[in-house]
């Protein structure tokens, strides 16, 4: 991995579940700053139905002050907002870092995703792109109960699959169960898996410096799975709740790691909802697929409550 390291000077982190994932990405970025690689930020403009209580993804149509990169990409500032006032997580992290972020369109195709972040990647001398997730639903194999949100890992997972063919890419995932969807020991079972078959990269801890830049940026970001890791880098231990009490978590010291992952190995090994995905035509098509096959996903979930407080 170091090695790898030694060969890149510039990286792409992107948040792909939504929610917030972004602040996720800090922790990579300040390891990658260590190499001396820079690092851009994205994510995805889909904040949890708490917070914006519009069903699903916002797409590029409905958002303002932003630069069109493509189909798939566009760059966003602090003042990147929806028509109706929504200011997404990279709106604020792009505030409190002082730097442009990416918005990612996942209401396009995995293949329309993947063209398009290469051809950035190829534009902007990119030599890294890394997906990272947050709480590590990532890691379902579809047979855990608790899943409950796989539509956005899913489509952007398949994505970088697509992508890995052309550009180095991998997968971290922090938290350890800190979104509440896979318990602790289903985490374990398919890092072992994927551990068998050589696809357990590397791992990272939060350290001050991260640490620092995220508390900031809580302070101003809603986010329940990012906000555990650090107070698992605090030395808290035991249950929290989190999504408004709804949910109870365990927080330990694996909470504030970062485990960095084979793409195509966590693609073929693990993610059976991104190989069901691989070929979509669009969101609506992977979310009817999902569906079809048994998932719940988030997209359904707010489609649901949207409808009922309508009616």
């Amino acid at each position: 991995m170091e090695k790898s390291f030694s060969k890149i000077k510039k990286a792409l982190l992107i948040g792909i579940g939504g929610g917030a994932d972004i602040v996720g990405t800090i922790p990579t970025k300040i390891l990658l700053e260590s190499y001396g690689i820079k690092s851009i930020l994205g994510g995805i403009p889909w904040e949890r139905y708490s917070i914006d209580p519009y069903p699903g993804p916002r797409p590029f149509s409905q958002i303002i002050n932003k630069t069109k990169i493509n189909d798939s990409l566009c760059w966003a500032d602090k003042k990147t907002r929806t028509y109706d006032g929504l200011y997404f997580s990279e709106s604020k992290v792009s505030n409190i870092l002082n730097e442009k972020v990416i918005l990612v369109n996942i209401f396009n195709s995995p293949k329309l995703i993947a063209d398009d972040i290469f051809l950035f990647t190829q534009k902007n001398k990119i030599d890294l792109v890394v997906g990272i997730d947050v709480g590590g639903d990532i890691l379902a194999t579809g047979k855990e109960p608790g899943l409950a949100s796989p539509l956005a890992d899913s489509i952007l997972l398949s994505a970088l699959n697509r992508l890995s063919m052309k550009v180095e890419t991998f997968i971290g995932v922090l938290g350890y169960g800190s979104d509440g969807e896979l318990k602790p020991e289903e985490i374990d079972k398919s890092l072992s898996i994927i551990s068998r078959h050589g696809g357990l990269l590397t791992s990272s801890g939060i350290n001050k410096k991260s640490y620092s830049i995220m508390k900031r940026i809580i302070k101003k970001v809603e986010t329940d799975a990012s906000r555990i890791p650090l107070l698992a880098f605090e030395g808290v231990r035991g249950v929290e709740n989190i999504r408004r009490g709804k949910v109870q978590i365990e927080i330990h010291p694996m909470s504030q790691i970062t485990f960095y992952l084979d793409t195509k190995k966590l693609f073929k090994y693990i993610s059976l909802s991104s190989r069901l995905v691989s070929k979509s035509n669009n969101i609506l098509d992977a979310n009817s697929i999902l569906l079809k096959n048994g998932f719940r996903t988030e997209l359904n979930y707010e489609i649901k409550i949207h409808n009922n407080s309508s009616s």
